[in-house]
């Protein structure tokens, strides 16, 4: 999340996400490795 912050194209690329799962593949893009069930955990904190 730190680095979605820092970056405004990969935060608008994240915000305009359909579901977790393509929020999943921009991750992987960017070199990270988390699944969905992660990803929704951590947007509901």
């Amino acid at each position: 999340m730190v680095k979605v912050a820092a970056d405004s194209d990969l935060k608008a690329r994240v915000d305009s996400a359909a579901d977790p799962a393509a929020v999943v593949l921009i991750a992987h893009d960017a070199g990270h490795s988390f699944s969905a069930a992660t990803w929704s955990r951590h947007a509901r904190e």
